[in-house]
């Protein structure tokens, strides 16, 4: 009898370490070379910015942005752009975008405006603020 009782409460112990064994490796990730992630939250108390390595990520108790490190680039076209001389001529031309790693405060921009945007967003993104200034 107390066999049995023991192999049953044993289960049952087993049970939640298998959980939480599985919820940890989850959220367990690797850096790739063509992005940073910026985690907050519970451990951090300022955002971390991990660009290499492995790291453990907490789900319900820490936040994760993903962004890309790959330079992008981008065509604007402008249209009907008054010259000096006032007369309209069409503008085209080319902006690579890339996100200075070393500098903090330029990540943290990033996260704010590109919140896990891929490149193509964010040639958009910038494609368009680019229109708006020309």
């Amino acid at each position: 009898s107390s066999g049995i009782n023991a192999e049953y409460g044993g289960e049952q112990m087993k049970q939640p370490l298998v959980r939480i064994v599985a919820s940890l490796m989850a959220g367990f990730y690797t850096c790739s070379p063509d992005k940073i992630y910026v985690v907050s939250g519970v451990c951090h108390s300022m955002p971390k910015i991990l660009s290499r390595g492995s790291f453990l990520f907490l789900p319900y108790m820490q936040n994760m942005v993903q962004l890309s490190i790959e330079t992008i680039t981008t065509t604007i076209t402008t249209n009907r752009v008054m010259s000096k001389n006032r007369i309209p001529i069409n503008v085209t031309g080319t902006a690579q975008i890339k996100i200075n790693i070393n500098d903090r405060r330029s990540v943290y921009d990033a996260t704010a405006y590109f919140p896990d945007a891929n490149a193509r967003d964010i040639s958009a993104i910038c494609s368009e603020n680019l229109k708006v200034i020309s």
